[in-house]
């Protein structure tokens, strides 16, 4: 009986070591996937394409400042399909299981608190996404710290980058429970509906010379972090409450941005909406989000290469009051 329990407990202590072991890997793995650069490549591209599109991605690699101590010599390397297009991409509809993904992505970390760097390198090439609009996606998804690179070999919308960003995240970095997985995907469930929104304000301001989405990005940074402030605020009303709450702080952001001629009640609705369903995820309480999306407004405001920053003058802020005065009229006259 003794030998019994002694066989039972090494073979106790060999499946705690085999565990032990396993975990350790799986931690080096991730770690080792952040210390080098990652790439997300469309399975669409021939062969050919895929070489001449690492090749974008990486060249001069070694000389970005900001990558400085990251060994850029060796690159982890993953294929987006049809099933992450669905899986991530939840703000295009069409895509199904067999569609298929061209525009790619580099991903590599930086130093914490250097906030998100996007790069398009093929500018020509993607039709529909900006380098804002990235950063605003992979902020509000929870990929923070970040240098990131897009091209696409062939004009896209850049739907299959976006996702190989996404992908990469889960790759390197998975969740580390069902839990911490469901906030993940209430999170980019959240980040892709406000990219649908903005592509839906961008629409309707199509020909509007004074407009820029890089306007509404700032705006709906300034609504997600003043909805942190009063988040307590927020957690103890009634859902009905909750989005008069949330209508009020829009209405006061878009006004602070100069917007209300680019934003119908309709367009503003969907805003709200949205707004609504952030306050629903983890992301409310999260302090990183906040200085994340700090920092990605102020360089905007300061750098974007399409702000208006004409839009925040008084003269025009002042106009639009006017001007979004009367829309609320019209609709309370309506139900006088």
């Amino acid at each position: 009986m003794n030998k019994f329990k002694k066989i039972l407990l090494g073979l106790t202590l060999l499946s705690t070591v085999g565990l032990s072991t396993q975990v350790s890997a799986a931690e080096k793995a991730k770690d080792e996937g952040w210390d080098i650069p990652n790439i997300a490549l469309g399975n669409g591209l021939t062969d050919a394409e895929k070489q001449q599109t690492r090749d974008i991605l990486t060249k001069d690699l070694s000389k970005v400042s900001m990558l400085s101590g990251t060994n850029t010599q060796n690159i982890n390397e993953y294929i987006v399909d049809g099933n992450d297009l669905v899986k991530y991409v939840t703000d295009v509809p069409e895509f199904t299981s067999s569609s298929k993904a061209y525009s790619s992505a580099l991903i590599a970390r930086t130093k914490s608190g250097s906030g998100v760097t996007v790069d398009i390198v093929t500018p020509d090439k993607i039709t529909a996404r900006t380098e804002a609009m990235y950063r605003s996606a992979a902020i509000t998804s929870g990929v923070y710290d970040a240098y990131i690179r897009i091209a696409s070999v062939r004009p896209m919308d850049g739907s299959g980058a976006l996702a190989g960003i996404y992908k990469i995240y889960d790759e390197v970095d998975p969740a580390s429970n069902q839990t911490e997985q469901k906030e993940r995907d209430e999170k980019r469930e959240v980040a892709q509906d406000q990219m649908q929104v903005v592509s839906a304000i961008d629409q309707q301001n199509q020909d509007n010379k004074d407009y820029s989405s890089e306007n509404i990005l700032v705006m709906l940074a300034d609504i997600q972090m003043e909805l942190q402030k009063i988040n307590k605020k927020l957690s103890d009303m009634s859902d009905e409450k909750k989005k008069q709450e949330v209508t009020n702080v829009v209405d006061e952001q878009i006004e602070k941005n100069g917007l209300q001629e680019a934003i119908t009640p309709e367009l503003k609705t969907q805003v709200v909406n949205n707004m609504v369903n952030f306050t629903n995820t983890s992301a409310i309480t999260d302090k990183e989000l906040t200085s994340q999306l700090s920092g990605f407004k102020d360089d905007i405001v300061k750098n974007g290469k399409e702000f208006k920053d004409n839009l925040l003058s008084e003269e025009n802020v002042e106009k639009a009051k006017g001007i979004w005065q009367k829309i609320k009229d019209f609709f309370s006259n309506l139900f006088k």
